[in-house]
C-alpha cells in the first residue's frame, strides 16, 4: 500500500546507492539524518523555513556511513564480527572499507573483520546472498536476528 506520510526535512546530500537515487535529509520529526528514495517522493514542496541539521551533518563520517549502509536501509548501528572465506577479500573490502575496520586472519582459508553495520533487512539479504561463505561470530542479538530473518521467510514457503 502507499505511504501518504508526510516528512519535513531539511536537505544534505545526494547519494547514489545500488543504482537509486536518495537524499540525506535532516528530519524534524525524530531529529535525525535519514535517507529518502527520490523516485518514490510526491509533492515536494518548500517550506521557506532555516534548514536545520547543520551540526549532525557535519558530525557524519559519510565514508563510514555509506559502507554500513545496507540499500541506504538505516537500522540499529552495531559493531558486527563476520567470518568469510578469503576470495571473498575484495569483495569484503568493498562493502566495508579500511576505515575503523579490523580486518584478521582466522585460518589459512579465512579472514575475519569487526565492523560498524546499521542493522537491517537488507544487511541480513547480503549476509545471505554470500551463503556458507560467510558466518556472522557475534554479537549474539545479530546472530539472533539473522535466524530470525530465515525463519520469516522460510515461513513464506511452508
Amino acid at each position: 500500500l502507499p505511504r501518504k506520510t508526510k516528512y519535513v526535512v531539511s536537505p544534505y546530500k545526494l547519494i547514489v546507492n545500488d543504482g537509486n537515487y536518495y537524499l540525506l535529509a535532516f528530519e524534524d520529526k525524530s531529529q535525525k539524518m535519514k535517507t529518502y528514495r527520490i523516485d518514490r517522493m510526491k509533492s515536494v514542496s518548500l517550506t521557506g523555513e532555516n534548514r536545520d541539521g547543520e551540526e549532525a551533518f557535519k558530525a557524519m563520517d559519510m565514508d563510514r556511513y555509506l559502507n554500513s549502509s545496507f540499500s541506504m536501509f538505516n537500522g540499529k548501528p552495531e559493531y558486527v564480527r563476520m567470518r568469510f572465506i578469503n576470495p571473498l577479500l575484495d569483495t569484503v573490502m568493498e562493502r566495508f572499507g579500511t576505515k575503523d575496520v579490523l580486518y584478521s586472519k582466522d585460518d589459512d582459508t579465512h579472514f575475519t573483520i569487526s565492523a560498524k553495520v546499521y542493522i537491517s533487512d537488507q544487511f541480513y539479504g547480503w549476509i545471505f546472498g554470500l551463503g556458507n561463505y560467510v558466518t556472522i561470530v557475534g554479537p549474539d542479538s545479530v546472530k539472533e536476528g539473522m535466524k530470525k530473518a530465515l525463519e520469516k521467510v522460510t515461513k513464506r514457503y511452508e
